[in-house]
């Protein structure tokens, strides 16, 4: 699904895709640019294999209940860090989204970060998953 690609670009809307594609990215040492979206909400982390917790590590045991409704402009908005994320990844600037999540909460028009420690014991990139 992923051979050939040099990134992932997560613009999924559900959690078992996206662990599918997390758990591709670690195998195949590939960059993964995770975004989600949900109301007013948006989320955005950069994940490097061998070098960065994961989005497992990020979620681990049973997902958040999802919700679909997608409101305004919250996907433009992550989307355009996704995309800034991976420009700057490409051409080697600046400080990536590496173990920090960054939020944006369009309701209060806040960007809030969380860091995000790499799990020894992640069944996707630690010790035991791999």
């Amino acid at each position: 699904m992923v051979d050939g690609c040099d990134a992932i670009v997560d613009a999924m809307d559900n959690f078992p895709t996206r662990y599918i594609l997390n758990k591709a990215a670690i195998e195949k040492k590939i960059p993964f640019f995770h975004g989600a979206v949900q109301g007013l909400e948006g989320r955005a982390m950069t994940i490097i294999p061998g070098k960065s917790a994961c989005f497992r590590c990020m979620y681990h045991g049973t997902p958040p209940e999802e919700k679909a409704p997608v409101l305004g402009a919250t996907p433009a908005i992550i989307g355009s860090i996704q995309a800034t994320e991976v420009i700057k990844y490409i051409v080697g600037m600046g400080d990536l989204l590496i173990d920090r999540l960054l939020i944006f909460d369009g309701m209060s028009m806040e960007f809030k970060e969380f860091k995000i420690k790499k799990n020894p014991l992640c069944d996707h990139c630690g010790t035991s998953g791999q």
